[in-house]
């Protein structure tokens, strides 16, 4: 019985992992299956939830204030238009990362007779009793990107937060030879992204007495306020800073024009940690910082809408789904634990847009400013 739930998820894994079209890097089954180390796999019956379609589906999105949620957006998008003889409506709400909003957003959601919601939540502890009403009004709730903190819905659709953040903190230790200060630029506050990527982090950080903290600053995934916070960092610190593990590739930018514009030269920028966006493996390779990007895919956004269909018909799903993420550094910057796919030199876009979502998986011709798509709503 293990074994067929084992080979049952990774057949979904599979499907996860050939789909999402990442910038031409490790396309096989996620590593955070084949490498964990456990005989049980948690997987849901669904049967409950099996209903005829079409479907109306409702989305409630903690908002859209970044470049990486367009794109997860868009995603979720161009996947209902794919699956319009299944989905009667997409309904979708932005709540414009207010928590209040998202709670009344959700309510409204489940008062307009959605046959399932998916969920990506502002922040943990806020949305948690909206979501937890909807299982229990009989509403299968699908979280993707951000989840709640209790256990109240079928699955999470993500990649791991947990590997990122101990692939970043590893890399670093490694890189400063167990020996070190460290900055971490965080994202929002309360998102379970940014703190499943902390706390994976401090996990691997806390075995090494000789890695001191400076300091935690949140940058609201924004690329300026990244770069207001670590101006003032630096201006604390300045040479002291050996490394700066950045939760996401959206504020990294920010941080490194910090430094270049405290005065540090190329080639004496610290380390630094990415994930997803162009512009940060742009500065890496023009300013000589040494970088390891650990990719975060935004098109999760597309996969949460098969997931719902997996759930609406009856099938068994895992409790967190986990879609494939990619490892680059740049050449030279290997370390005995993290061995790249790719060489960032060779994953980044140079005459592209410095916003853009190199693991969007929306095809060669995708402009999010233009983007349209006839999608059920």
């Amino acid at each position: 019985m293990k074994a067929k739930k084992i080979l049952s998820v990774a057949a979904i894994l599979l499907f996860a992992g050939t789909s999402i079209g990442s910038a031409d890097t490790y396309k096989g089954v996620p590593r955070t299956f084949l490498f964990n180390p456990s005989m049980d796999v948690c997987l849901k019956d669904t049967a409950e939830y099996k209903k005829n379609g079409p479907y109306v589906i409702g989305f409630s999105n903690a908002g859209l204030g970044d470049s990486w949620r367009v794109v997860m957006l868009h995603s979720m998008e161009k996947a209902a238009a794919e699956h319009k003889d299944q989905i009667k409506q997409l309904l979708i709400t932005d709540a414009g990362h207010d928590d209040a909003k998202q709670v009344s957003d959700i309510q409204d959601l489940t008062s307009r007779g959605v046959d399932l919601l998916i969920v990506s939540a502002n922040t943990e502890q806020a949305v948690d009793p909206a979501v937890t009403r909807a299982m229990e009004q009989g509403i299968p709730v699908v979280m993707v990107d951000r989840r709640v903190s209790s256990d109240n819905f079928v699955t999470f659709v993500t990649a791991s937060d947990a590997m990122m953040g101990r692939l970043f903190a590893q890399w670093i230790v490694e890189k400063l030879n167990g020996k070190g200060n460290i900055v971490i630029l965080g994202g929002q506050a309360g998102s379970s992204p940014n703190e499943q990527r902390v706390k994976a982090a401090m996990q691997v950080l806390d075995q090494y007495p000789d890695i001191k903290i400076l300091d935690t600053v949140y940058s609201d995934w924004s690329p300026v306020k990244g770069k207001q916070v670590m101006q003032a960092v630096i201006a604390k610190y300045g040479k002291n800073i050996n490394a700066v593990l950045s939760t996401h590739g959206l504020q990294t930018p920010g941080s490194i024009e910090a430094f270049l514009e405290a005065g540090f030269k190329p080639g004496e920028i610290p380390p630094h940690t990415t994930s997803d966006v162009n512009g940060p493996m742009q500065l890496a390779l023009k300013n000589k910082v040494p970088m390891l990007e650990v990719g975060y895919p935004p098109a999760m956004g597309g996969t949460a809408i098969q997931v719902a269909l997996n759930v609406l018909g009856g099938k068994k799903v895992p409790c967190t789904y986990e879609i494939n993420a990619q490892i680059a550094t740049t050449d030279g910057d290997e370390t005995p634990s993290i061995r790249p796919d790719l060489h960032i030199k060779d994953m980044v876009m140079p005459n592209a847009p410095p916003d853009m979502l190199v693991t969007g998986g929306m095809g060669p011709d995708y402009n999010p400013s233009t983007f349209k798509i006839d999608y059920p709503q």
